[in-house]
């Protein structure tokens, strides 16, 4: 530094050399060892090159480049306080912002889903991420997110589907419809939530359920294993009845139990199964049928329900028309 001071004092130093020795100098105690080197320096010069007459200009002149190269280093420093406030500007408003986007509950990130429909005629059986297990019915769909498993384990229904549902305390399991919201832990259940339908049934196997109505929030209700609720969806009422749940889950392993039900209601379940499309006769729509089926043809159970019940079946097109039989 010493060297690059006397070229300075000389002047002979470059830009850069000077604002080298201005940072240096306002470092402690490097003021005071400038003042020592520059004193050493005069007394060697005065000794040598300059006679005493001029002694006073020529300080005059050091002193004036001294304060030109702090006034320019002045200004650098001013340039470099803006471009750092600048910095830290934008750092304060750029990283609020990425903290904000990141402490954002996961919700509000977008979500991808994943549909399973199950044609009719058809029945899918699903494996979910948590090792909870779904049957889809006929004719039915359910849909769940990215995060399931991770942040929650909602599922929405269409239709009907069978739920085993593997237990977790930490998150519960919720079915949605379009008018019911299922909430469980673990446990074994079926959902009948068909649109076209004016109730929505939950039979239940195992375990409990509490199911809440999405319009009357405060409206609730459990049901313990061997009962059904039925959800009156434009009365917003629940009605709970015991019942032997193999009747209404056994479809799941390709078996409809009918038992006492009207004609309506076996149709329904029959245009499911068979992907037949029926037109009745309002004056035999609530004959009650008490069968089974299994691996039967369609015409196979029309003839069934010909001989036991006084209806006919003619087949127009894609359409079956069920009448009242004459005499």
């Amino acid at each position: 530094m010493k060297s690059i001071i006397k070229k300075y004092l000389s002047g002979k130093s470059s830009e850069n050399e000077q604002k080298k020795i201005l940072l240096w100098i306002k470092e402690d105690p490097n003021l005071n060892n400038f003042q020592s080197i520059k004193n050493k320096w005069k007394e060697e010069i005065v000794k040598e090159d300059i006679p005493s007459e001029f002694l006073p200009n020529w300080q005059n002149i050091q002193n004036r480049l001294f304060e030109q190269m702090q006034l320019k280093m002045n200004r650098v420093q001013r340039n470099l306080k803006v471009i750092s406030y600048a910095a830290i500007f934008i750092i304060f408003i750029f990283v609020p912002s990425l903290l904000y986007l990141f402490s954002q509950p996961k919700s509000l990130v977008e979500k991808n889903y994943t549909t399973i429909s199950a044609d009719f005629g058809q029945i899918s059986k699903v494996a979910l991420p948590d090792s909870s297990i779904i049957w889809v019915n006929s004719g039915s769909t359910i849909r769940y997110n990215n995060q399931y498993s991770t942040t929650n384990r909602n599922i929405e229904l269409i239709g009907e589907a069978f739920f085993k549902v593997h237990k977790n305390k930490a998150m519960p399991f919720i079915v949605s419809s379009s008018k019911l919201r299922i909430k469980v832990l673990g446990t074994e259940f079926c959902v009948s939530a068909y649109p076209e339908e004016p109730s929505i049934q939950v039979i239940l196997e195992k375990g409990s359920v509490n199911l809440t109505s999405l319009s009357l929030s405060h409206l609730s209700q459990k049901i313990k294993p061997g009962e059904m609720a039925n959800f009156d969806k434009e009365n917003d009422h629940f009605a709970i009845s015991e019942v032997n749940t193999k009747l209404f889950t056994s479809w799941k392993d390709g078996i409809i139990h009918f038992y006492n039900s009207p004609l309506c209601e076996v149709v329904f379940k029959l245009e499911k199964r068979y992907n037949q499309h029926f037109i009745i006769d309002k004056s035999i729509k609530n004959i009650p049928y008490t069968f089974t089926i299994k691996d039967e043809k369609m015409s196979d159970i029309l003839n069934i329900m010909e001989k036991i019940t006084p209806i006919m079946a003619i087949k127009k097109g894609n359409v079956i028309e069920l009448k009242k039989k004459n005499g």
